[in-house]
């Protein structure tokens, strides 16, 4: 070994002890989402995707899955004339997620401070504070319309919040399954994982599922949108072949008494 070896060895020794000693250098927040393509089939009814990856230890984590903003269309009810309840106009929500999937290591008010939150999107309260309704004609009636929104997007199940569903390991590492819903649309869904101390956000990593028809499904949703002639006289074809095949099972269970 030269003497110029002999000399610099032990300082590349020390300094490569202290960087693998220092907190959340040794390991990169990173992504992967399993299954990372979903096929929507005949028998499909939504399915558990798993997300995973590196977090540095001591970290909470947040993973949440939405799909690219855009206009959603809701009608809304009151009172006509003072009396009958019924279907009055649309409104529209603008800058939202159709589809917002949220799943944290612990509550999240100790997770994120309220800003992070707010910069970042995390929680209900977040995406109010960046919603946008408008009606569709004349000027916006009174109301919480995104409570009503939030609801219904609740009982979709396309809008879940699901605090400490991330598990970390504490030698770093994370965690978590996400109940896809079978009502997310078919498109492109970013996962945002992001880790934190103290409440600040120190990494963040993304990946990228992806929801498609397949098969039949796919045949009958092209039929649908380019051939409504066909599709119609199939849809007629499929339900009377239903109705005679139900109706033989009433008239055998009928001739058995």
């Amino acid at each position: 070994m030269s003497r110029i070896a002999r000399l610099f060895l032990p300082t590349a020794l020390i300094l490569a002890s202290l960087a693998l000693s220092l907190p959340g250098q040794a390991r990169a927040v990173t992504a992967q989402a399993t299954p990372s393509a979903i096929d929507i089939t005949m028998g499909y009814h939504g399915l558990p995707v798993k997300v995973a990856g590196d977090s540095a230890p001591g970290e909470s984590v947040v993973v949440k899955v939405t799909s690219a903003p855009a206009d959603i269309h809701l009608k809304y009810k009151g009172k006509a004339a003072g009396i009958f309840w019924m279907k009055l106009g649309t409104l529209i929500f603008k800058t939202l997620p159709g589809t917002y999937l949220v799943a944290t290591s612990g509550p999240v008010e100790q997770v994120l401070s309220p800003s992070e939150r707010t910069s970042h999107d995390i929680g209900y309260e977040a995406l109010k504070t960046k919603a946008e309704i408008h009606a569709e004609h004349g000027d916006l009636p009174a109301g919480d319309w995104f409570t009503q929104f939030l609801e219904f997007k609740k009982k979709e199940q396309v809008y879940t919040l699901k605090e400490g569903a991330v598990q970390v390991n504490a030698t770093g590492g994370y965690v978590a399954t996400i109940d896809w819903p079978y009502q997310a649309q078919p498109g492109d869904y970013i996962v945002e994982v992001l880790t934190a101390k103290d409440g600040r956000v120190t990494g963040s990593a993304n990946a990228k599922i992806t929801v498609a028809m397949t098969g039949m499904v796919a045949s009958i949703a092209n039929l649908a949108t380019n051939n409504r002639a066909v599709y119609g006289t199939l849809a007629i074809i499929i339900a009377l072949a239903v109705g005679f095949a139900v109706g033989n099972i009433f008239k055998k269970g009928g001739g058995a008494h």
